[in-house]
């Protein structure tokens, strides 16, 4: 499974097609990315399809208050790229 693209003027990404179907993500999924191996001119970017919120429904702390479904969106973001990062 490999890939290439084109950042775009709005600094935007298209995932192929071969990397779209290996990881099982379709449109309007959302995809956290986080770079796993840190170097000054290379890196390997992992990309994490994220859940619907309502799939990660006692995930979070329960302590965290959660006004909006944006809000506990960005929350199941955060809490996953930090979950799935490599050290």
């Amino acid at each position: 499974m490999n890939g290439l693209t084109t950042i775009t003027t709005k600094g935007q990404v298209t995932i192929p097609e071969s990397v779209r179907r290996a990881l099982q993500v379709k449109i309007g999924d959302k995809v956290a990315f986080t770079k796993i191996i840190p170097s000054y001119k290379e890196a390997i970017i992992k990309i994490i399809p994220i859940n619907a919120v309502e799939e990660l429904a006692g995930s979070l702390n329960s302590k965290v208050k959660v006004k909006s479904p944006k809000t506990a969106r960005t929350a199941a973001g955060k809490l996953l790229v930090k979950k799935y990062k490599v050290k």
